[in-house]
């Protein structure tokens, strides 16, 4: 039984020392994601290339946003606005949580231009001046369907650049579970220490008594 005592200790005092190094593991790399022991595995610092490529691809967007603003501004009802998710250059951060209420997404102009679309010849808009052909309407409909998917794909590759998704899961791992992990495997082990060095003194005074009482029972031949 003292032995088993001792194997279990060993055990949970592995778990433990192997559940700190992890976690230490983990907590260098949420402090930097670019450059830890976990780099061979999670490559974060080859996605880092690709940051400078998004202030291009938002630059490219609001400007085509505020060109439309400009040429089809009068188009929209109530002087609406799309949308411009980015801040001022250089950096052109994504922040729609800035847009005005008012405003549309880039997505829903074809909602808008709809009314003054000309679609076929009994369609009853086609009597009016200054329509757009349902061809042209298709035409305009896919590049801001293309163009919306982009802008709700941008928040993920921030994310994917940025090795967030794999930072905030290691946080709930450093918040959730470590601390806990290795008081339980402390608390095991110094349980199982105790209980190990209990086993070895009933042991060794189990043999005392055996002895005293073999000692009682076969008396020396001086005694005789």
């Amino acid at each position: 039984m003292a032995v088993i005592c001792w194997l279990i200790f060993g055990l949970y005092f592995f778990l433990e020392n192997f559940s700190i190094d992890t976690c230490t593991v983990l907590c260098n790399f949420e402090e930097n994601p670019y450059n830890n022991s976990l780099t061979s595995i999670l490559p974060c610092d080859e996605l880092r290339s690709a940051k400078a490529i998004l202030p291009e691809v938002g630059a490219g967007i609001s400007f085509l946003i505020t060109k439309v603003n400009s040429n089809l501004g009068p188009m929209f009802p109530n002087n609406v606005d799309l949308c411009n998710p980015f801040s001022a250059p250089p950096k052109y951060l994504y922040q729609p949580e800035f847009c005005p209420p008012n405003s549309i997404q880039i997505g829903d102009i074809p909602k808008v231009l709809k009314p003054y679309t000309c679609f076929g010849d009994s369609d009853e808009n086609c009597g009016s001046d200054h329509l757009m052909n349902g061809g042209e309407y298709k035409v305009v409909e896919a590049y801001t369907s293309s163009t919306q998917n982009l802008l709700n794909m941008y928040p993920g590759m921030e994310n994917l650049i940025g090795c967030k998704l794999v930072k905030d899961a290691f946080s709930q791992i450093l918040f959730k579970h470590c601390k806990a992990l290795n008081n339980f495997a402390r608390m095991a082990w110094v349980a199982m220490v105790f209980l190990a060095v209990m086993m070895v003194f009933y042991v060794v005074l189990s043999t005392i008594k055996a002895c005293q009482d073999h000692s009682s029972y076969h008396p020396s031949d001086d005694s005789v």
